[in-house]
């Protein structure tokens, strides 16, 4: 239930953005920071590409006026937009899918600087003892014992 409404909530954020013209409000809402701001980057170098091709003189254009914009730079931005927001869902959706269900810590595939966090399943600092996103322990049950008992049977000579 609540992987839908985040994924509903993705959605909308995403739709939200892409119809005020800010396209990767979904992934910056996912928490996505890099990848917000790509999808932001490919579509305003995407218009001004597409605006300086097709516009002779694009000083002279009314920002304001969206029908003065050629469909020819219409058309590919409303698909870079479509795009970034499908995106955005399919992303929350995968998330939802594939978050927490590891058994104790385990290296992530994609980044061998962290490591999955047995609570909520995102990559965090392996150098910490704690999950940097949901503040839970990253000691597993078996390795906290362990500590305690190593801790226990070590004694200081003086």
């Amino acid at each position: 239930m609540e992987n839908r409404r985040r994924v509903l909530v993705t959605a909308l954020v995403a739709i939200a953005g892409a119809i005020i013209g800010v396209p990767g409000t979904g992934h910056a809402y996912l928490r996505r920071w890099k990848r917000s701001l790509l999808w932001l980057t490919v579509t305003l170098g995407a218009g001004i590409l597409l605006l300086s091709y097709y516009v002779p003189n694009p000083a002279a254009l009314d920002p304001f006026d969206f029908g003065a914009i050629p469909m020819e730079v219409r058309l590919p931005l409303f698909v870079i937009i479509v795009v970034s927001v499908v995106d955005a869902t399919v992303l929350a959706y995968l998330e939802g899918r594939g978050g927490g269900s590891g058994e104790g810590i385990t290296p992530t595939s994609g980044d061998e600087d962290g490591v999955a966090c047995p609570h909520c399943g995102k990559t965090t600092d392996p150098e910490l003892d704690f999950c940097t996103w949901c503040t839970e322990p990253l000691t597993s049950e078996k390795a906290g014992e362990q500590a305690d008992s190593d801790a226990a049977g070590t004694e200081f000579n003086l």
